[in-house]
């Protein structure tokens, strides 16, 4: 085989298809684009020779096919031996050249035309139809470049390249070229070897192309791009005279019936050619202006004329009579040059007996062949020049009235036939009924004639006239000119015996009534006496037609005519009347009005008959009476047909009166009496159903009755209007119409399809308009719902596969029609179902409807819904199709789960060619239709993420990631296609994703909406990752993914967002970027979660597969990119402006309330015109709610009030007061919309209460187009319905337009308050994703301090800045609006919880500056807000809710902040100075707010711990007193601790309770408002429970009880709120009442409490025989510690007041004593140093329990000592059980006997200081109380005289109190120590200080022994002590801190061991 060979390049040609679709694509009303231009000049040649440049076959193209390549020019064919074969056989039946024939070939297989194996017998079928459809392609593109270049004639020559290109056709020869053409299709003939299938394919083909060939020609003639000589007019002559005659094989290729009727349409299209070419127009023009025919301008010369005459000669139109019309032409044509000036100087023009021409015309009856031509539309139905054709032939009668004058004298049947061309030539031709009604048109001069001579003789000749006027009425204008035609018309025509009476006779044929004369026929019409009248002409016998001087509105005439049709059996003129009336108002809405109004109009008044008008001549009562009273034949029907399409028309013009005059009027026949509303039977009487039929059966109006009754159905409910009758129609038109019409029997089989999109409309329409809350709406929904017969036809239409729908194409007795109509009928149910499913799918898992059932059941018929979804995706040749499909199914994905019992098996029950079908044709939408079809790429990303959310298997299923080599697919000849990118299974899907989110950038910008789609999918995938491991790997793998994705952030972040006034498109890109960028954000947000997850995986790494352990490097490595580009944005301006862009919201009250007065202006304007009975265009339902508002507004006080004034003024002036009061409310609103503030008083009452009636708001809307995109979710003014309602479209029609600027720029701002929501909502997910990045980002618990990211602490004040910023203008905009948008609120609470994050995340390092800026946004925010709180109802107030509840907690972390940012501080410079100071009086304003937030149960606590920070950190009791005092509801808090259900915050009002005690007015308050009773109550509630636990066994774990965990705060907080009140109140009666009280209750009521928390183990024994069983152990806990610290301070507390305490404990305190002494006895033996060897176990088990213990156990320690406690903490909090494991009861001191743990591994801590500082406060208090007893004691003694040891109290032994003094000296030496050289922190420095006071009280007790019971100090105890003390002293003595507490402890030791310390002079 050779390798290469180079042929003639002329034999390629790029794809006329394509560039066709480009030509039909470009737009007419500008020059073409300059690549496309291009194409056009590259194909020029091929443009001028046309279909003859594909080549017959020759020898070196075939020759050229062995080789291996073959060169065409610039272009090179792979040859391939298996195309090679088809190319030939394919090129032996088209006679085609073999090379062509195989570019024909493989294109076929490029354009997927191999799938129609399936459908066609042989596989050339295919490649024959690719190739006729390239020739038309080829001639229709030259068509077009002549259609397009007519379109631009006004653009200038330079600039005009397309028709230079038309130009240079012509002037390159395409004239002769398409003549030639069309010479050679005339004699072609067929291959030898085809079939009868083959054949009859190429005589259809064959004629087409003759059709398109004749429609280049016509254009260039008729268009004047050539002109025809007289060579080429005989050239086509004789080619029409061949085709008559049969001379040419033309005849024999009508084979079929669409042969034959374009072989019809050629003959056709020739005659009028020869006749434009006559050029007959320029003829008339040449007579009209008297040009002598050798001065004009004429193309013919005599001698052309001559010979045409000669070949003219030669047809009969006896034998052929479609040579009929040319004959008459050619009379005319020669009439007229006669006419001419000169002409009869020509002899061979005078020798041409043109009049023989006419009469031979006329008696072959050639004008009925014209009539046949316009009857057979075919002209129109072809897709060219049909207004040319019906042109030519207007200028052909126009030249012939002008040349035979014909006139009404002419018999009838002529001129009805004339009559009759006219009106089929000007019917549906809007340009030529232009041209007709414009005076300078000389060439429709003679036919307006015709028109008024007509009208001369109206009414008498009616019909003529009225068919003649309606033919001429197509389009606005001539419609109008129509009308005015009509109505000013100038006399009334009459026959008159001229014998009679009543006239007088006189020879100028002038007459005068001498009585009134009746005009004959119409009842009524009376001519007044005196009235002269002009004889027209002589009728018969002595009866004349005279034309009477009475002007009359011939409208007005017509509609008596009509009114008095009634009494006639025959209906042809009131059809014709009615057909006029229908005409004119469906054309001109002006006219419409006109005639609606033509009964009141003051026009009409003035005439004598006004009054019989009104009564019974208006237009839609005649109809309504008309139409009730016909009877069912096939005249009745076409009446009822063209009075109801009137009736829909008008309806819309005049919804509500339209509406009850149609109802009341019963035109229907409703059956009246419903005996059983409640049935559910609703039908209309058999009447209108037997109409129907018989309109379809045997009128030629295209079901015009059911199209017209449909559409009446349709404009009810469009109104708004809903009862029984509306309701009636609606059914008939489901049940009977719908489910019966596709039975009928139609004349033209198409007409079914129109019958069915009508009623699948109507469908809809009731669909979408169902309430469900009214019952007459359950009813019609319960039946669409259930009827299983809807259902069926719905079904019928829709379960079809795409190889179905593909046969059709190729069947020949299915027309291009009626597929059409089955494509946009399955498109209309595939909407309905769409929308039943999404609006009718709520609360239906348990119980789904029968429609529900069936769609998604597997037998349903033809075959199930979901097999017909996913063919139907495949079906590209209709896209509509495939949206259709797909946003079903992803309904489906949605539902499947609730619905499964009802489908079958897996993936739906589709089998694996299903599957791979869908994922082919998904795959290519998705990598081809983004830019070609939006919709379609919208609708496939759809499903696919609805199959992400909802059906992972289904999504792996469609999408699969691994690439499967070895699929191919074949035709059915077997070819082997090749394997590319898109053919194979390689995630083709996965790639089209990938390849748009590389596109990115460009697509933010140009397409945001294809973005946020994909991003969408990319979001669900995932959201769902675990699912789609691969999938997202293949993903991320990608280079540069995380780079592509995030790169539209930034270009988002730095957009200035437009005003929401702007463009709504504008606004709308906007809102979609903000989108995308929410997208972007969660899923970053989703894969850095996913990466957290994966590092708390690492450390199992080591023990899984090596496969897995990589798996995870591998992720770590990709996160790592992610990561880098946080780092970046972070490092740079990204994050601060992403930051800023997003914290600004766009929302502006100002703009709502703008909306709301627009609005409210519109309804005061509505109900002052329907105050006056003017209704206007507004819908029923409208009117409805306006009425019932405006009664509402009348029964107002301030309306009441109002009127009284005006009549007192007497302002009425003789109009009605109501009206002048709305009219002057209008006027106020006017005003205030246009910055006017109305004054207080009656009128701002109305005003305000119009403003908040929200009458339009009420049309909120949601756009359900993208399943998942919240660009347009909840607008606040649905404006597409609120135009539709006030009909303001129509406004310009009545005297509502001097309204309708108003009404406009209502919507104006009704669409920026939507386009400010939108914005809103978008910035709002896109915000609330940016937290949840930096929440992931910032969470850097599983990171090393290596790895850690950080954002910079500038960048996070900067961001909190502008969150701050952004926050007070939200704040600053606020407007109290009621009703305003929950938007607002919810971006309130985004931008207090990124600031939340930011504070919490920088808090270490946040300036007080900060601080104070936060406080004071916080603070402004909750002011706002609580104004706001009672204005807002239903979802707002939850959105109020949660911002409150936010701007709490930023509250409260920026006064914990400052509280430690300014304890760390302290009085260190000024400016901390300044900004403390500033802090404080932040809080005191913020003090109310907090009250009154104290009032909400949610905001309660949050509010309470606020305040509870400032009162105790920033604020003096003096300034925040009063304030309590007046705005706390003290009472309503207090209560709130009896509230149960408000348990949680009892310890926080507890706490508030305390801080508020410490001060005495806070502690009378508490008394004043019942604190004590409620505290009673909350013990008695819940401390109850534990006396029998504590009692049964103090030991028995078992006891524990759940129930104690919530007292154990309660006890403790009680008890220290009472301290801290017994101490403020002091010595005062208040305070004695108090302690009086609490004592019997505390040591008496609640003494097992106290005894619980005061009760001490047993110290560890060394036997270890003796250790207690481990079922007897318990733990305790920190919180218990505390406890008992809490009911020690409240027993210091009592017995300072002795008298009260004595008086009240009696003998009750001795208990306490030995409680107290045994406790501390514990406490004392806890001397073991951390690291000494021991054999003792803990004393203590004190695990952690709380997260806050846990906490404390991950930090160091902070004491740093190892001894006492410290060290034995270490050991009690060794066990740290789980934390859900912990038992909630324990009790205070226990002990702990499990093995001892060597202390070399115990690790001290936070918590285990924590624990050790707990306990030597207890130490300290014991000793405290203990020294109160002795204290009281020894007065006691003093006051008597003597100690009485038998009553003197218990003391603990020395011994007890050495231990204590031990631990003390030992622990203080040792942290003086360990910091000898580093100052000392102040958590030391106080712990130091409480050792030395616990050593100063010991000594202080022993000394009180000592004395008490004469026991003299131990030597050895007086050397040691003196030995540690002294050491003791050396080691504070350089500790500042400590110099009082040593002095003192100096003189306490001094008093008990005197000259222990001056003989070393430490005094």
């Amino acid at each position: 085989m050779a390798s290469a060979k180079s042929i003639d390049a002329s034999l390629w040609w790029d794809s006329f298809s394509l560039l066709l679709t480009e030509l039909e694509n470009a737009s007419l009303s500008s020059d073409l684009p300059p690549i496309l231009v291009k194409k056009l000049t590259d194909n020029h040649a091929w443009f001028v020779d046309t279909v003859s440049r594909f080549k017959p076959p020759n020898e070196n193209s075939r020759e050229a096919l062995n080789s291996q390549q073959v060169k065409i020019g610039s272009h090179q064919l792979n040859i391939k031996p298996e195309l090679k074969d088809k190319a030939l056989k394919v090129s032996s039946y088209l006679c085609l050249d073999e090379v062509q024939s195989y570019i024909l070939v493989e294109r076929s297989l490029e354009n997927k035309d191999v799938a129609l194996d399936s459908i066609l017998h042989e596989y050339f079928y295919a490649v024959i139809i690719h190739y006729y459809v390239e020739r038309q392609c080829l001639l229709k593109c030259t068509r077009s470049i002549l259609t397009h270049a007519l379109s631009l004639e006004s653009v200038s020559g330079d600039g005009n390249a397309i028709k230079k290109e038309a130009l240079k056709l012509i002037t390159d020869g395409l004239e002769a070229k398409l003549i030639n053409v069309l010479q050679l299709l005339f004699s072609s003939s067929h291959p030898e070897q085809m079939d009868l299938d083959l054949f009859t394919l190429w005589a259809e083909e064959t004629l087409i192309e003759d059709n398109l060939v004749l429609d280049i020609l016509f254009l260039a003639y008729y268009e004047s791009f050539c002109t025809c000589n007289g060579e080429r007019w005989k050239t086509l002559c004789l080619l029409y005279k061949g085709t008559l005659s049969g001379s040419y094989n033309f005849e024999n290729l009508a084979v079929s019936t669409e042969a034959l009727r374009s072989s019809y349409q050629t003959k056709v299209q020739l005659l009028l050619i020869l006749i434009e070419t006559l050029d007959l127009e320029s003829l008339l023009q040449m007579v009209h202006d008297a040009i002598p025919f050798r001065q004009g301008t004429f193309v013919f010369t005599l001698a052309d004329v001559q010979e045409m005459e000669a070949i003219i000669s030669t047809f009969n139109a006896f034998e052929t009579k479609e040579a009929g019309p040319l004959i008459l032409a050619w009379a005319v044509f020669l009439c007229l040059i006669s006419s001419l000036p000169g002409s009869e100087e020509s002899n061979v023009l005078m020798e041409i007996d043109h009049v023989g021409y006419v009469r031979q015309a006329f008696e072959a009856a050639s004008l009925t062949y014209c009539v046949e031509i316009l009857q057979s539309d075919v002209l129109k139905e072809s897709d060219g020049p049909a207004d040319g054709y019906h042109s030519v032939l207007r200028t052909f009668i126009s030249a012939f009235i002008a040349s035979y004058e014909i006139n009404l004298q002419l018999e009838d049947k002529s001129l009805k036939l004339i009559l009759d061309i006219l009106c089929k030539i000007y019917q549906g031709e809007e340009s030529l009924c232009i041209q007709f009604w414009d005076r300078e048109s000389f060439i429709d001069g003679p036919i307006r004639c015709l028109l008024c001579n007509l009208e001369g003789e109206f009414p008498f000749r009616t019909v003529e006239l009225v068919r003649f006027l309606s033919s001429l009425c197509e389009g606005t204008w001539p419609a109008e000119c129509v009308y005015n035609f009509l109505d000013k018309s100038v006399g009334i025509s009459s026959l008159v015996e001229i014998n009679n009476g009543s006239v007088g006779e006189d020879m100028s044929q002038i007459v005068e009534t001498h009585l009134p004369l009746h005009v004959p026929g119409f009842e009524g019409l009376v001519i007044p006496s005196k009235t002269c009248g002009h004889v027209l002409r002589l009728v018969s016998g002595n009866a004349a037609l005279v034309r009477w001087e009475y002007k009359q509105s011939g409208v007005l005439v017509l509609l008596m005519r009509l009114s008095q049709e009634l009494y006639f059996d025959r209906n042809d003129e009131a059809l014709l009347i009615l057909d006029l009336f229908r005409r004119m108002v469906t054309f001109n809405t002006a006219v419409c009005f006109a005639l609606m109004d033509i009964g009141s109009s003051s026009h009409f008044q003035s005439t004598d008959m006004g009054g019989q008008i009104e009564s019974n001549m208006r237009l839609v009562e005649i109809i309504c009476t008309l139409v009730r009273k016909l009877s069912p034949t096939s005249g009745g029907a076409a009446l009822m047909s063209v009075g109801i399409n009137i009736l829909a028309k008008m309806l819309r013009c005049s919804p509500s009166r339209v509406s009850e005059l149609a109802l009341k009027a019963n035109i229907f026949d409703f059956s009246n009496g419903r005996n059983d509303p409640s049935s559910g039977s609703w039908f209309l009487s058999g009447k209108l159903a037997k109409m129907l039929l018989i309109d379809c059966e045997q009128n030629d109006s295209y079901c015009s009755l059911t199209i017209s009754v449909l559409d009446f159905t349709l404009g009810l409910m469009e109104t708004g209007l809903k009862n029984d009758a509306v309701q009636d129609l609606i059914v008939f038109s489901v049940q009977y119409v719908l489910v019966n019409h596709e039975y009928w029997k139609y004349k033209v089989k198409h007409d079914r399809w129109r019958v069915t999109l009508k009623v699948l409309e109507v469908m809809k329409k009731c669909i979408t308009s169902i309430s469900c809350s009214g019952k007459l709406d359950e009813a019609i929904l319960d039946r669409l719902l259930s009827d299983s017969s809807i259902h069926s036809t719905l079904f019928r239409i829709v379960c079809t596969t795409t190889q179905a729908l593909e046969r059709l194409y190729f069947s020949r007795l299915v027309d291009l029609t009626e597929i059409e109509g089955l494509q946009m009928a399955i498109c209309a149910v595939l909407d309905i179902l769409f929308i039943m499913l999404s609006k009718f799918s709520k609360d239906i898992s348990s119980s789904p409807p029968f429609f529900h059932q069936a769609v998604f059941s597997s037998a349903t018929k033809p075959f199930p819904v979901v097999a017909a979804l996913v063919s139907l995706i495949s079906y590209f040749r209709n896209p509509g199709i495939q949206v259709g499909a797909a946003r079903i199914l992803s309904l489906f994905m949605m539902m499947a789960d609730f619905m499964q019992p009802y489908l079958f098996g897996s993936s739906f029950g589709l089998d694996d060619k299903q599957i791979g079908e869908l994922r082919h044709s998904i795959s290519y939408i998705l990598l081809e239709q983004s830019e070609l079809n939006e919709d379609l790429f919208v609708a496939a990303v759809n499903l696919l993420t609805s199959a992400a959310c909802y059906q992972p298997a289904f999504l792996v299923a469609v999408l699969p990631t691994k690439a499967n080599k070895d699929v191919q697919l074949s035709n059915g000849g077997g070819v082997k296609l090749p394997i590319n990118d898109f053919e194979s299974e390689k995630a083709s899907a996965v790639h089209a994703v990938l390849h748009h989110i590389e596109r990115s950038n460009n697509l933010i910008n140009s397409n945001p909406r294809i973005l946020l789609n994909v991003l969408n999918f990319l979001r669900a995938l995932w959201q769902g990752a675990g699912q789609y491991t691969n999938i997202l790997e293949c993903l991320k793998s990608s280079e540069n993914f995380w780079k592509k994705l995030s790169c539209p952030i930034s270009i988002i972040s730095s957009m200035q967002a437009p005003p929401p006034e702007n463009a709504e498109t504008e606004v709308e890109d906007l809102s979609v970027r903000y989108q995308c960028q929410s997208a972007i954000l969660e899923i970053i947000a989703h894969d850095m979660f996913l990466h957290k997850k994966l590092l708390h995986a690492e450390s199992f790494v080591k023990q899984l597969p090596e496969s897995q352990q990589n798996t995870v490097r591998s992720e770590k490595s990709k996160a790592a990119d992610l990561e880098d580009i946080l780092s970046a944005w972070c490092g740079s301006s990204v994050l601060g402006n992403l930051t800023k862009s997003l914290t600004y919201c766009a929302y502006d009250p100002e703009l709502y309330l703008r909306a709301k007065v627009a609005a409210s202006v519109i309804t005061a304007r509505v109900m002052v015109n329907l105050s006056i009975g003017d209704a206007g265009s507004l819908s029923v339902s409208l009117l409805e709610k306006s009425r019932i508002l405006s009664n509402k507004l009348r029964s107002h006080p301030a309306f009441s009030e109002l009127l009284a004034q005006y009549s007192q003024h007497g302002y009425s002036a003789g109009k009605e007061p109501n009206y002048l009061i709305l009219s002057d409310l209008y006027y106020h609103l006017q005003g205030e919309l246009e910055g006017r503030e109305i004054s207080a008083g009656p009128f701002k009452e109305l005003s305000r209460f119009l403003i908040e009636s929200n009458v339009f708001q009420t049309y909120q809307h949601k756009d359900d187009g993208d399943l998942f995109v919240t660009g347009r979710e909840t607008y606040l003014f649905d404006l597409k319905r609120v135009r539709a309602d006030l009909g303001l479209d129509l406004w310009d029609y009545s005297k509502w337009k001097e309204s309708k600027a108003t009404a406009e720029t209502m919507l104006h701002h009704m669409k920026a308050a939507n386009s400010m929501v939108l914005l809103t909502s978008s910035k709002l997910s896109a915000l609330k994703a940016l937290k949840s990045v930096l929440t992931v980002y910032g969470d850097n618990s599983l990171e090393t301090k290596s790895t850690a990211r950080q954002i910079p602490d500038q960048l996070v004040f900067s961001c909190i800045d502008h969150i701050c910023q952004s926050f007070h203008d939200t704040i600053e905009s606020f407007t109290p609006v009621p009703g305003a948008s929950e938007d607002v609120f919810h971006f309130l609470a985004a931008q207090a919880e990124l600031l939340l994050y930011f504070m919490m995340y920088a808090h270490k390092s946040l300036p007080l500056s900060v601080c104070i800026l936060v406080l004071k946004t916080s603070g402004s925010g909750l002011k706002a807000l609580s104004d706001f709180r009672a204005l807002v109802t239903g979802p707002s107030d939850m959105g109020v809710d949660t911002a409150v509840r936010l701007l709490l907690m930023l509250l409260l972390s920026a006064v914990e902040f400052s509280c430690h940012k300014s304890h760390l501080v302290g009085a260190r410079d000024v400016a901390s100075v300044e900004d403390v100071a500033k802090i404080s009086n932040v809080s005191l304003s913020l003090l109310p707010v907090l009250c009154n937030c104290i009032a909400t149960a949610e905001h309660g606590t949050l509010s309470l711990t606020t305040m509870d920070l400032i009162l105790r950190n920033f604020l003096t009791p003096s300034t925040w007193l009063p304030i309590i005092h007046n705005h706390l509801q003290l009472q309503l808090v207090i209560l709130k601790l009896q509230d149960k259900d408000s348990l949680e915050s009892v310890p926080i009002i507890m706490k508030f309770f305390l801080t508020l005690a410490r001060v005495r007015q806070g502690a009378e308050m508490l008394i004043n408002y019942g604190f004590l009773s409620s505290l009673r109550f909350l013990f008695t509630e819940y401390l109850d429970g534990m006396s029998s636990s504590i009692t049964i066994d103090n030991r028995n774990s078992n006891s524990s009880s759940e129930k104690l965990e919530k007292p154990q705060q309660i006890w403790g907080l009680g008890l220290a709120v009472i301290t801290a009140m017994v101490q403020s109140l002091g010595d005062s009666s208040s305070c004695s009442d108090l302690v009086e009280n609490v004592i019997p209750y505390f040591f008496s009521e609640k003494a097992y409490m106290i005894s619980y928390y005061l009760s001490a183990p047993d110290f560890p024994s060394n036997d270890q025989d003796k250790t207690r069983p481990r079922a007897q152990q318990r733990q305790t806990s920190l919180s218990d510690l505390k406890e008992t610290e809490h009911t020690l301070m409240l027993m210091c507390m009592l017995a300072k007041h002795r008298n009260s305490w004595v008086k009240c404990m009696k003998e009750l305190d001795s208990q306490l004593r030995e409680k107290s002494i045994h406790l501390l006895a514990f406490i004392s033996r806890g001397t073991q140093r951390l690291g000494e060897p021991s054999t003792l176990s803990a004393p203590l088990l004190c695990p952690p329990v709380l997260k806050e213990d846990f906490d404390g156990c991950k930090k160091p320690s902070f004491i740093n000592s190892k001894s006492g406690w410290f060290a034995l903490s270490a050991l009690s909090c060794v066990s740290k059980p789980k934390f859900s494991a912990i038992p909630t009861t324990s009790t205070a001191l226990i002990m702990k006997t499990q093995a001892s743990v060597n202390g070399n591994h115990i690790s001290q801590s936070y918590f285990s200081d924590s624990i050790a500082l707990q306990i030597y406060r207890i130490t300290f208090l014991l000793l405290k109380f203990l020294s109160l007893q002795a204290e009281g004691a020894a007065r006691r003694a003093e006051e008597v005289g003597f100690v009485d040891l038998d009553h003197f109290p218990e003391l603990p032994m020395p011994e007890i109190l050495h231990g204590l003094q031990d631990q003390a000296i030992t622990i203080v030496r040792e942290l003086c120590e360990a910091n000898r050289s580093n100052e000392i922190q102040i958590e030391v420095q106080s712990i130091c200080c409480l050792l030395l006071q616990i050593m100063e009280m010991a000594l202080h007790l022993e000394l009180c022994v000592l004395q008490i019971y004469g026991i003299r100090p131990v030597l050895g105890r007086v050397e040691d002590f003196s030995k540690e003390v002294k050491l003791l002293i050396k080691a504070t003595e350089r500790r500042a801190f400590l110099k009082p507490s040593v002095k003192s402890l100096k003189q306490m030791v001094s008093v008990i061991y005197p000259g222990l310390l001056q003989a070393d002079e430490f005094l």
